[in-house]
C-alpha cells in the first residue's frame, strides 16, 4: 500500500514546512516580552505543531495505508478522550471497546478501497452493535445516555473523521498533480489554517469580546476570528488549489465559463470548510463543557488532546467529500 512519491509532493511538504518556519520565528518574536506563563504555553504549543507536522507528512509519504494507519490512531485516542469525559457508567465498558474494534474496521474498508460499504458501515454497525452491547449488561439506568453519547461520539470521531482518508480512494480525486494525496493535503491545510486565523484574528480585533458568538459554549469565539479565518483561506484556496486538486478544472453544476470556475469552486470550498470548521469547533466545545473540562486531555502540550486537534476535521472532512463528488459528478 506504500505508494511511490511524486517529487511535487517534496515541494509541498517543504512549503509546509517552510511556512511553519516562519510561523514560528514570528512566534518568537511576539513572545520574546511576554510573561512567562503564556510564553512556556506558546512554545510548547509550537512544539506541537513541528510533531504534527512530521507525523502527518510521514502519513502523506506512505500514501493510503500512512494515511489510514495516522487517522485510526487519531480517531481511537480522541475516542478514548471522548468516553473518559462523558464520565461512562461499568456497564459502557464492553461498548466502549467494541467501538474501537468498529472503527478500526472502518479504516480497513478504506485500506482495502471498498467504498460502498464504508459509506453505510459505521452508522449501522454502531447504531446495533452499540446497542446491543449495551443491552447485553442488562442495566436500564443511564442507558439512553450512555447510548445516544456514544453513538454520538463514534460518528463523529470515527466517521466524520475518516471521511479525510475516503478521499484516498474516490475516483474524483485520482487525477490531481498529486493524486489522492493532494486533496488530503488541501483539506488539511485549510481546515488548519482556518483555526489558526480564527484564533489569530479574533485575539488582534476581537479583544474586546463584544461580538462572541457563542458566548456559553465558546467564549473566545468571536465575529472579528471566524470572518477573518474565513478570509485567509478563501485567498488561499484559489492558490494552491491548482498544485494539489483539479478544483476549478470543472465547469461544476453551474456550468460556469472556464475564468469563472477556476476561482469559484476553490472559493466555495473554503467558504463551506470555515463555517464547518467552526461548527465541528463548538460542537466538541459544548461536550467538554458539559463534562466541565477545559481541554480532553494533556496529550499534545499546549493544545491539549487530539479531539482539541482534531475537532473541526469531524466536520470539514464530510463537507469536503460530498462537495468534491457534487462537483464533480
Amino acid at each position: 500500500m506504500i505508494t511511490t512519491t511524486e517529487p511535487t509532493l517534496y515541494w509541498a511538504l517543504i512549503a509546509v514546512f517552510a511556512s511553519l518556519l516562519i510561523g514560528s520565528i514570528a512566534r518568537f518574536i511576539a513572545l520574546r516580552n511576554a510573561e512567562e506563563t503564556k510564553r512556556r504555553k506558546r512554545l510548547a504549543s509550537l512544539r506541537t505543531w513541528w510533531l504534527l507536522a512530521v507525523a502527518v507528512s510521514a502519513g502523506l509519504l506512505a500514501g493510503r495505508l500512512g494515511i489510514c494507519l495516522l487517522l485510526t490512531i487519531a480517531s481511537c485516542i480522541a475516542w478514548f478522550e471522548f468516553t473518559r469525559m462523558l464520565g461512562p457508567r461499568p456497564e459502557d465498558q464492553l461498548a466502549i471497546r467494541g467501538g474501537y474494534g468498529l472503527i478500526a474496521i472502518n479504516y480497513l474498508l478504506i485500506l482495502f478501497g471498498l467504498t460502498s460499504l464504508f459509506v453505510i458501515f459505521l452508522p449501522i454497525s454502531a447504531f446495533i452493535g452499540l446497542a446491543v452491547l449495551l443491552l447485553i449488561k442488562g442495566e436500564p439506568k443511564g442507558y439512553t445516555r450512555s447510548a445516544g453519547g456514544l453513538l454520538w461520539g463514534i460518528l463523529f470521531l470515527g466517521y466524520g473523521i475518516s471521511h479525510a482518508a475516503l478521499l484516498m480512494i474516490l475516483p474524483e480525486t485520482a487525477s490531481a498533480p498529486l493524486g489522492p494525496i493532494g486533496w488530503f493535503l488541501f483539506l488539511v491545510i485549510l481546515t488548519e489554517t482556518d483555526d489558526i486565523f480564527q484564533a489569530i484574528v479574533g485575539r488582534l480585533f476581537g479583544a474586546h469580546k463584544r461580538h462572541r458568538i457563542s458566548p456559553v459554549i465558546s467564549p473566545n469565539k468571536t465575529w472579528e476570528g471566524f470572518f477573518g479565518g474565513m478570509l485567509v483561506i478563501m485567498i488561499l484556496a484559489p492558490l494552491i488549489a491548482p498544485w494539489l486538486t483539479t478544483l476549478g478544472q470543472q465547469a461544476g453544476p453551474f456550468s460556469l465559463p472556464e475564468p469563472l470556475q477556476r476561482w469559484v469552486a476553490p472559493i466555495l470550498v473554503a467558504i463551506l470548510i470555515s463555517i464547518a470548521g467552526f461548527f465541528g469547533d463548538i460542537n466538541m466545545s459544548a461536550i467538554k463543557r458539559d463534562a466541565g473540562v477545559k481541554d480532553s486531555s494533556t496529550l499534545l502540550p499546549g493544545m491539549g488532546g487530539v479531539i482539541d486537534r482534531v475537532d473541526s476535521l469531524t466536520m470539514t472532512a464530510p463537507v469536503f467529500v460530498y462537495f468534491v463528488i457534487w462537483w464533480t459528478a
